[in-house]
């Protein structure tokens, strides 16, 4: 799962049962400051058939996920926007974390880092999603 090497994968199980994808969802924003961190955001379309028990009282029709990257060893990024649909890649190689986003020839961030962190993930109502 894109989930193994997080921290913070407990919220993942105990939340969704372990079935919280990425794939297809939407790449909101990205934040590089504090000297060596970088944040994403991302819109989830595909929400698990398991939820928490307080989110049944909410409208909602997606998740709003962040993520932190801590400790950048190196970061390449090729763009000029967000807001498009992707399916985030993130592998391991030795102790360091590599964690990927394209779109198409229009868009490719890869970033290596010690630790990520699923920092928030939180009910969402799009308009734009009916």
């Amino acid at each position: 799962m894109w989930f193994d090497f997080m921290h913070g994968r407990e919220k993942i199980k105990f939340m969704f049962n372990n079935e919280l994808s990425l794939d297809d969802s939407e790449f909101e924003n990205l934040l590089f400051y504090d000297i060596s961190r970088v944040r994403l955001s991302f819109n989830i379309k595909k929400i698990p058939k398991k939820i928490p028990d307080k989110w049944k009282k909410i409208k909602f029709n997606g998740l709003s996920m962040t993520l932190e990257l801590i400790g950048i060893h190196n970061l390449t990024l090729n763009g000029n926007q967000v807001g498009f649909i992707c399916s985030p890649s993130i592998n391991k190689n030795n102790n360091n974390l590599i964690f990927t986003i394209t779109n198409k020839e229009e868009f490719f961030l890869s970033c290596t880092t010690e630790l990520i962190i699923i920092d928030s993930i939180k009910p969402y109502l799009d308009q734009r999603w009916k």
